[in-house]
């Protein structure tokens, strides 16, 4: 998997703080500290107007599929449709790497699909026919746009240890970079948790997706509560 930024919003900082002091910020106030401000009260109506353009190639067409459930950005996958796929390369899931008569059944797998690909256009059967041969595992290459709003969400879903893997993977990725380009705004955001000092997940941070999440242990500096403790401890 590979992530390159293509573009985004230069002087960000003094945007969204401009944009604040519409509303009449005090104004001794320095553009970092509006950011600041607005990040740690989630005053993120502001955060949209910057946005940010990334490569992203090496990922599955099962992880492109699910980047569309952020609606709040700008997607472009390459087109199954136009290009020639059969020398394409796909995704081996992490836990494969423990089983290797699993691993050498996934290959002949994906492999047998190839071949079917290849051996459709040989009888002259189109490209938007033969697409539907290809493994959701099939590597594509994506266009993808987002506010910083929008990203602060995506990060707190997909940056939680129960996102899949190959998920997981690409917001690490992304939130390396966007983090070295504006570290005011994402140097501090990581899952739900981490960003609401609350976590969601509930009971589901016990299962075993959750099991290495480092915040669920009571009585550690790391932990944070889950919702339903919050709401007990009111009740």
């Amino acid at each position: 998997m590979r992530i390159k930024l293509l573009r985004y919003t230069k002087d960000g900082i003094r945007l969204i703080a401009d944009s604040c002091r519409v509303s009449g910020i005090p104004p001794d106030l320095e553009d970092e500290e509006i950011v600041r401000m607005v990040v740690e009260n989630d005053y993120s109506s502001v955060l949209e107007h910057i946005s940010f353009t990334f490569d992203v190639s090496g990922i599955s067409l099962a992880l492109s599929r699910e980047l569309l459930e952020h609606r709040i950005a700008s997607h472009t996958a390459r087109s199954t449709r136009y290009q020639e796929e059969g020398d394409f390369d796909y995704y081996l899931p992490k836990e494969l790497e423990r089983n290797k008569d699993a691993m050498e059944h996934f290959k002949m797998a994906i492999e047998a699909q190839r071949r079917a690909y290849i051996m459709l256009r040989s009888l002259g059967i189109s490209r938007e026919s033969r697409r539907y041969l290809l493994p959701m595992a099939t590597h594509t290459n994506y266009v993808l746009t987002m506010n910083a709003r929008s990203l602060i969400n995506f990060l707190g879903l997909r940056l939680c240890v129960r996102a899949s893997p190959e998920m997981r993977e690409l917001a690490r990725k992304i939130h390396s970079i966007v983090a070295e380009v504006y570290p005011v705004i994402f140097e501090g955001i990581g899952c739900r948790g981490v960003n609401m000092a609350v976590c969601p997940e509930n009971e589901v941070r016990d299962s075993v997706q959750g099991r290495n999440c480092p915040y669920k242990i009571k009585g550690s500096k790391a932990y944070i509560p889950t919702k339903k403790e919050v709401r007990e401890r009111k009740g």
